[in-house]
């Protein structure tokens, strides 16, 4: 795929020990309900069938490699964390599975019984990887735009073949050493021998095509990642016919020996299944969100809304219906981790993306980008003034800062001295509440003189916040795997939920919150709240 970034470490011992932890209780004061259900892939990006039969699934976020069995749709791990870091999978002749650690710069192997281990490395940008059919190893750079041979044996350097040729990404060869691929950068698919390194274009002029896959019969398949069409090519005129159109992105496609394509789309953690000869699309792997985020709340039609901060950038949920869209284009954002915050009006949606130190401001109708900050740092939470500028949680600096959408380059330090801020709410005129949450606590702000009142302290990783409609304030303390209500002026505590999917590690994003986990109070005392174990959003109702 296009871009990939790193993070670090276990996304699947968070999930195990969310899964160990006591379940929720029937006297808690609040139920759990599904609003928008998850899926069991955190994300789905380069995918191949396995000797066994299996779809094998890269996961970039889980640091896993998934198997998927295609008739089932069960999900198993093949290769968990922190091993598993991959982007792309392919398989030697006798069996040996190897995967592209895209963050870390490494290739990994793993040969039949054996233990996970490091082919090649000091390899920044490694994406693409496949083998000939007689078992020479192949791969790409694609930020780096280098084409390399990798020495199986791990004994000698990767060879250079070819730079500068626009960006190889996801490709097949055929048994006549005849290498098929996308050329990312410059909208080609291309043909490149491997004996002579020779690049010849078979279609120009296409979208960003992000994999090509070859069928039995030796014709071309390829994905386009923003468009998200599933394209037949034919090599001897290069011309494209549409086989079928699915949401983007598209990361990858992998064709199974009967011909019928499986496609991996990453900003909803799903695999689907084409019928090449109809476009019939069949979900294997159900998903509907990447790793979701802070919430915020609004209407749209006169209905209440959820606003979803969602790693490609922000999804609406009716909360009646639990009917998913979006507004923009998803494929624009690139994963992971652009979107770990948001914030609205009547007019504008705030996304604070934490991978590249942004804020992006929104036009709330149609999805179109009014303007941008860079440089925040580590920008977590967010609202927004009365007259629709910024106020955000930099969690690296501990600052709290008003932005200002006149002048980009004012910062005006709020409150600072903070430990970890995470978490904003407004609390009334000039109130702020913020989570602290390496110190463990939620703080008051007055924006006025910027001072500072704890008025709970004692908690573990608190993040999202949000202020109910009785006057108690909402916290998702995520290192204990629920949701509290604390009496601002008595600092008075009550657990309203427990045992909840909340707490995962994804790579990037600072530790220890990672994604954090949102929520907002709605209508008639239910609480909204972002999952991100298995990426679903949840509703809290008073019992």
């Amino acid at each position: 795929m296009p871009h990939a970034f790193s993070r670090t470490v276990l996304l699947l011992v968070a999930a195990l020990s969310v899964a160990c932890t006591t379940a929720p209780r029937n006297t808690d004061p609040y139920r759990v309900e599904t609003l928008v259900s998850g899926g069991p892939l955190h994300g789905a990006k380069g995918i191949r069938f396995g000797p066994d039969g299996g779809l094998y699934v890269c996961s970039v976020y889980a640091q896993t490699v998934y198997r998927v069995d295609v008739d089932t749709g069960e999900v198993t791990v093949a290769v968990g964390p922190p091993h598993g870091t991959s982007d792309d999978v392919a398989f030697a002749p006798d069996g040996t599975m190897v995967w592209t650690a895209l963050p870390d710069g490494e290739i990994r192997a793993l040969e039949p019984g054996g233990e996970p281990y490091v082919l090649a490395d000091k390899l920044p940008l490694i994406n693409p990887v496949n083998y000939t059919k007689d078992g020479r190893l192949f791969a790409a750079q694609i930020g780096l735009d280098r084409f390399l041979e990798i020495d199986t044996t791990g004994k000698e350097p990767p060879r250079l073949i070819a730079k500068g040729i626009g960006h190889l990404n996801s490709f097949e060869i055929n048994a006549d050493d005849q290498l098929y691929g996308p050329l990312a950068g410059i909208g080609t698919l291309a043909r490149i021998d491997l004996a002579s390194g020779e690049v010849t274009p078979v279609a120009e002029g296409q979208d960003v095509l992000s994999a090509v896959e070859l069928n039995s019969r030796g014709e071309i398949y390829a994905v386009a990642w923003a468009k998200g069409n599933l394209l037949h090519v034919d090599e001897s005129t290069g011309s494209t016919k549409l086989i079928t159109t699915l949401a983007p992105p598209l990361d990858n496609l992998a064709i199974a020996p009967d011909d019928r394509i499986y496609i991996s789309q990453p900003a909803l953690g799903r695999i689907v299944r084409v019928d090449p000869a109809t476009g019939e699309q069949t979900i294997v792997v159900p998903g509907n969100m990447s790793i979701p985020g802070g919430l915020a709340l609004g209407t749209v039609d006169g209905r209440e809304t959820l606003f979803v901060a969602d790693d490609f950038g922000f999804r609406l949920v009716d909360t009646e219906s639990g009917r998913l869209w979006v507004i923009t284009d998803l494929s624009e954002f690139i994963d992971p981790s652009a979107a770990t915050d948001i914030a609205v009006n009547d007019e504008v949606v705030v996304i604070s993306d934490v991978t590249r130190s942004r804020l992006v401001m929104l036009d709330r109708t149609s999805g179109e980008k009014l303007t941008k900050w860079n440089r925040i740092g580590t920008p977590y939470g967010i609202v927004l003034t009365d007259n629709g500028n910024p106020v955000v949680a930099e969690f690296e600096s501990g600052q709290v800062i008003r932005l200002n959408k006149e002048d980009r380059k004012a910062r005006n330090i709020v409150a600072d001295g903070l430990s970890g801020p995470v978490g904003l709410a407004t609390g009334g005129p000039g109130i702020l509440y913020v989570t602290e949450a390496t110190a463990g606590r939620v703080t008051r702000i007055n924006r006025g003189d910027g001072s500072k009142e704890i008025i709970s302290d004692g908690l573990l990783q608190p993040e999202g916040v949000t202020v109910m409609s009785d006057g108690r304030i909402a916290v998702v303390e995520a290192g204990r795997q629920q949701v509290i209500a604390i009496e601002p002026e008595t600092g008075a505590t009550t657990v309203l939920a427990t045992g909840l999917p909340i707490g995962a590690v994804t790579p990037e994003a600072p530790a220890p919150v990672y994604t954090p986990n949102g929520i907002v109070a709605g209508a008639g005392g239910v609480l909204y709240l972002s999952s991100d174990i298995d990426h679903s959003l949840l509703t809290l109702v008073p019992r």
